[in-house]
């Protein structure tokens, strides 16, 4: 009994002079992450939440300056995280999963909005969670809610054109439904948003884009030879040019968009082609989709959906003018007569070519394909305006100097250079001739500007 006593004793000597050694203020107070219960710990290892069983996180009043220590609560805060993080995005997938099922199965579109709903509020920044409910108020008929999200969807994806190219459609499907006013209100942001686009990419690029080539006077062979036996491009024949320049790139839709925002500010016309049909627009375009077409909002794309009274509405407006045929040629192919602006062997690599129409085609993108005078995108990308009128046996009686093309009308103007919807490799050549009506549009030709050297 006097063992037992004794042993008792020292037990409690033991315990008191061990917490009288240990300050109350380096206890550690620990919180459950899950229901925040709380409780102070002198405990160095792991404890544990007695109500859920959840491991419980450190909220001590020390001041730990270690290294170790911080590098220690960092990786157990990093842990709890990504724990959270699972979990939430678990339940998120739940929510959608859930949310399909009702939604493709069994057409409950309200119950699957409410699921949506709640992974949206987990994960707002989602874009596909906004995509699927545009969706949803699509089927709902309610179209301006349907718009708000797509628009929320457009602004967190990826901005490339192919991330964006549906988003854009259905956009476009569901702005047909909409009332005057809600029409407006939208065609006016999007005004400003290609605004903000437009002049974003001019402030960065102009002087890039508006870079001119020095093509040397000179002679060179125009025209293709009796082997490739194409009747409109022969006889090929020796043309002596005066020094001019030209752009090194075709003009962008940024910079065809200032001169747009000019002639709706000023109603200029004073520099327009005499011979351009009365209160003419020049906004690029078709009947269906017009200027408000998605691909107008790629600054650094070629203008296309141009006709000759744009392009040389353009080209004056920037103090230049459209080069004539021949001098088009010889800033493509040079004084050697090859057959691609790089040499005579076909490569594929070095243009821009293709068959959707929804290919991206920034200018200057090829470099490896450039002339001998370090114009880009001379075939391949798009077609362009020249200023000459076309007439098929015109090389039998060219001028040798200077040749500007027929004197008088034939109602087709020269269009040069093969696009990237060209359909074979034939028609890709230096040497192809091509025409279209001064008042056609076609999303396969744009423009390139040139300019005297005095």
């Amino acid at each position: 009994m006097k063992r037992i006593l004794v042993l008792l004793i020292v037990l409690i000597f033991y315990v008191s002079s061990t917490y009288a050694q240990t300050p109350e203020k380096s206890g550690k107070k620990k919180r459950c992450p899950k229901c925040n219960k709380t409780e102070i710990t002198y405990i160095t290892g792991n404890i544990y939440c007695l109500q859920d069983g959840t491991k419980m996180v450190s909220e001590t009043d020390d001041i730990d300056t270690s290294e170790t220590t911080r590098e220690a609560k960092t990786e157990e805060s990093q842990e709890i995280s990504k724990s959270l993080d699972d979990e939430v995005f678990q339940k998120i997938e739940k929510y959608i999963q859930s949310a399909n099922s009702l939604r493709e199965i069994q057409n409950d579109y309200n119950g699957a909005l409410d699921l949506y709903k709640k992974a949206l509020e987990l994960d707002p920044e989602r874009s596909s969670l906004h995509w699927y409910i545009a969706g949803v108020y699509w089927k709902l008929n309610n179209h301006k809610k349907a718009l708000e999200h797509l628009e929320r969807c457009r602004n967190l994806m990826p901005q490339i054109p192919e991330e964006l190219n549906e988003v854009d459609d259905f956009i476009g499907k569901i702005v047909e439904y909409l009332n005057v006013e809600e029409k407006r209100k939208l065609a006016s942001k999007r005004i400003e948003d290609r605004r903000a686009i437009m002049e974003e990419a001019l402030k960065n690029n102009k002087d890039k884009w508006e870079e001119m080539a020095l093509v040397p006077a000179g002679e060179f062979a125009m025209g293709s030879s009796e082997e490739d036996f194409i009747p409109e491009e022969m006889p090929q024949h020796a043309v002596n040019l005066d020094a001019y320049y030209i752009d090194k790139y075709e003009v962008t839709n940024a910079q065809y968009w200032e001169f747009l925002e000019y002639m709706e500010r000023t109603g200029d016309h004073s520099k327009c082609s005499p011979s351009e049909p009365l209160n003419k627009s020049h906004l690029p375009g078709n009947p269906y989709r017009g200027y408000e077409y998605k691909y107008y909002n790629y600054p650094d794309y070629p203008v296309t959906r141009i006709d000759w009274y744009d392009a040389y509405a353009y080209a004056a407006w920037a103090g230049k003018r459209l080069p004539t045929e021949a001098e088009w040629e010889k800033a493509a192919r040079g004084t050697d007569g090859r057959r691609f602006p790089w040499g005579n062997v076909w490569e594929i690599k070095f243009c821009n070519v293709g068959t959707s129409a929804d290919l991206p085609i920034a200018v200057g993108s090829y470099e490896e394909g450039n002339s001998v005078y370090d114009c880009y995108d001379m075939i391949g990308s798009v077609s362009e305006w020249c200023n000459d009128w076309y007439h098929p046996e015109y090389y039998y009686n060219s001028p040798r100097k200077n040749p500007k093309g027929p004197l008088e009308g034939t109602g087709k103007r020269i269009i040069r250079g093969g696009s990237m919807f060209a359909q074979n490799v034939y028609k890709l050549r230096c040497a192809v001739r091509m025409f279209g009506e001064p008042s056609d549009r076609n999303k396969s030709v744009g423009l390139r500007c040139a300019k005297d050297t005095n």
